[in-house]
């Protein structure tokens, strides 16, 4: 199987879970329990322009968040094509990646290292995973697991590696997401009444939930289809 292959399958996967992960995050949520130094009159303006907040503020966030799950994903293959060891490329892995720079400032350095220790267990037991797709004659992504993998190992390949918001779920305290929103670039004109030109607004709790939400949309999805190509 082709690399090609091997990331398109990888990234069908992901753009399902970014574009569910999109269709879950509640703005209002994330506005009303995390914005930090922000008057009432912020709060409630951003609240009314949900969508427009929506659109330039979630979704560019979440599509970075793609375009780095994709390159970390390919620093993994170079890892497995190499031949290399994933504590070998750990700094290149890590910082790759977007989750890995919202870990805490404040946290212990010990509780740091474990954090960053199950973040690269993910990517190496992904790496595992994937390392018989590569070498797989097939040039379509399913077509080369049924060829590699037997119907054991493709769920456990779609259980255990497609579950990316574990890590965060499991070490939620040592994670902080912030971003800083231009009110003005929301709210226009209108913005000119408030006191501040920006708020800060920490969202790691609605992101958590709404990416696990789309975790499981996918597990569900990628398990329908190993039933399917595995019958």
């Amino acid at each position: 199987m082709t690399r090609e292959a091997v990331v398109e399958g990888f990234e069908h996967f992901i753009t399902d879970a970014i574009e569910t992960t999109v269709a879950e995050f509640s703005v209002a949520r994330a506005v009303q329990n995390g914005s930090r130094g922000a008057t009432g009159a912020a709060v409630d303006r951003l609240l009314k322009n949900s969508e427009t907040l929506h659109k330039r503020v979630v979704q560019p966030e979440l599509n970075a968040y793609r375009r780095q799950t994709l390159s970390q994903f390919h620093v993994v293959l170079d890892c497995v094509e190499a031949g290399e060891t994933i504590d070998d490329n750990r700094s290149k892995i890590l910082s790759t990646g977007g989750v890995a720079e919202s870990i805490r400032t404040d946290i212990s350095q010990e509780r740091r290292e474990r954090v960053m220790t199950q973040l690269l267990d993910h990517h190496r037991g992904l790496g595992n995973a994937v390392e018989p797709l590569l070498a797989s004659p097939k040039s379509e992504f399913w077509a080369a697991a049924r060829s590699a993998l037997n119907r054991k190992e493709a769920e456990r390949l779609v259980s255990e590696h497609f579950a990316f918001a574990d890590p965060l779920r499991q070490n939620r305290d040592a994670f902080e997401m912030l971003t800083t929103i231009d009110i003005s670039a929301v709210l226009g004109g209108l913005a000119t009444v408030l006191p501040s030109s920006t708020i800060e607004v920490e969202y790691t709790d609605e992101a958590v939930r709404a990416m696990y939400r789309a975790q499981q949309s996918v597990i569900q999805s990628a398990t329908s289809e190993v039933d399917h190509r595995f019958e």
